[in-house]
């Protein structure tokens, strides 16, 4: 498409936006600075959204507008974020301090940390399948559920350790198990490779097969890895992406680049394999968000746990950071898309307040807080086949901020206001 035709078309809606007449029930937030990391714009605006989507960015106020304004002066206003790899079961914590939430619950609960989608990569397939139906008929609330319902992995492999899972021992089974995740809509499809470790794998020849069947119902496949070797049999297998990072070695600048070269996206979930050490031995905890969003009990498991670990753990701990980090940044060099993943429902994460973990730890590694804020926003919107920024037709999904994360990306934890189709929530900090 010609930059002239662009042109004449984004001239043209925007002499039909301001030409629509706007009608009562919709939300005028006025006054704001739009930052949208799509096209790493900031502008101030007003932005009109209905229930559903975006409809209206104005310099002036419509002269006919009668609906509901909201005055956000000297606020910041960013796309919801988006947790790409989570399990809703709640939080785990250390001296079995556990909270248990379960989909709705934690769809809600998140929220309220400006989440205002996540994917489920593995959970009770029925109770996830209810719970996204129940939502899309506006029956529950929270951010919006997507999931791959169920885990495709070998028998005895990695998620049948925590419950009812799919496994395929061969082509038959996998094309049989995609079908029927395709039927039921599942939003993308997760397949496991653990090669060399200590539960059994899927070969690399049936991860490429299942990876295939996914594609043939127009589904994206998201791969577990746990070594370099799954690494290399996803870019094989030509998955859409990958989820955590290899624990037996560091990413290398040319592996790196044959992930950008190949188009595999990463969702690193940094938080979940760096944080718990962090949660241990720093302030992280104190964080107001934190005490807004979780149990205190989940707080107090991990303040008893600090005064029992040895020092050769904390050592270990700290080496794995490292590790992880080196991994990262050789991610960022060879611009390898990330996307933010937290892996919730672990040691180590908390459901919300992670996502905002796993920027800062973006952006430490050497994203600019654009590219990190992309990373949660506009990018897992992409993948998932949503509009991705803050444009006209984009959802009515917003996080208010009360300082600019582009100044600095520690300030997406100040939150004055979510709004989510429609349902306007005021942080209470």
């Amino acid at each position: 498409m010609s930059k002239r035709l662009v042109t004449s078309i984004t001239l043209a809606l925007g002499m039909w936006m301001t030409s629509q007449p706007v009608i009562a029930q919709q939300i005028l937030l006025t006054n704001g600075v739009l930052l949208d990391p799509n096209n790493q714009s900031a502008r101030k605006q007003h932005l009109l959204m209905d229930n559903d989507q975006i409809i209206g960015r104005f310099d002036v106020i419509p002269e006919d507008f009668s609906g509901k304004r909201v005055d956000i002066s000297n606020k910041y206003v960013i796309p919801g974020l988006i947790d790409m790899h989570t399990h809703t079961f709640g939080n785990r914590a250390p001296n079995t301090n556990t909270e248990n939430m379960g989909p709705s619950t934690t769809a809600q609960v998140v929220q309220h940390a400006g989440v205002t989608g996540l994917v489920d990569l593995f959970g009770n397939e029925q109770t996830l399948f209810e719970h996204r139906r129940l939502q899309q008929q506006g029956l529950i609330g929270g951010a919006d559920i997507y999931t791959s319902l169920s885990c495709l992995t070998a028998p005895g492999g990695h998620c049948s350790q925590f419950g009812e899972t799919r496994t395929i021992a061969n082509e038959e089974e996998a094309a049989k198990h995609i079908s029927e995740l395709a039927q039921k809509q599942a939003d993308v499809i997760k397949l496991v490779s653990t090669l060399g470790g200590r539960l059994p794998s899927l070969s690399p020849q049936l991860l490429k097969f299942s990876v295939a069947q996914a594609h043939k119902y127009r589904l994206k496949v998201i791969v577990h890895v746990h070594t370099l070797a799954d690494v290399e049999s996803a870019i094989a297998a030509k998955a859409d992406a990958i989820t955590h990072l290899p624990d037996d070695g560091v990413v290398s600048k040319s592996l790196a680049q044959r992930l950008s070269k190949h188009g595999v996206i990463v969702i690193p979930t940094l938080a979940c394999d760096t944080d718990e050490y962090e949660f241990l031995f720093s302030d992280v905890l104190d964080s107001n968000l934190v005490k807004k969003l979780t149990a205190p009990r989940v707080i107090e498991g991990y303040r008893h746990q600090a005064a029992q670990m040895t020092s050769e753990q904390k050592h270990k701990a700290q080496q794995r950071t490292l590790k992880y980090y080196q991994s990262i940044k050789n991610l960022i060099a060879a611009d390898v898309v990330l996307l933010t993943g937290t892996d919730a429902g672990n040691y180590g994460t908390l459901q919300g307040f992670s996502l905002h973990r796993e920027l800062l730890k973006f952006a430490a590694a050497g994203l600019t807080p654009w590219q990190a804020l992309a990373s949660a926003t506009s990018e897992p919107r992409r993948f998932l086949g949503k509009p991705p920024g803050l444009e006209v037709g984009a959802q009515s999904s917003v996080v208010i901020l009360n300082h600019s994360p582009i100044e600095n990306i520690i300030n997406t934890q100040t939150i004055h206001a979510v709004l989510h189709k429609g349902k306007y929530i005021e942080n209470k900090l």
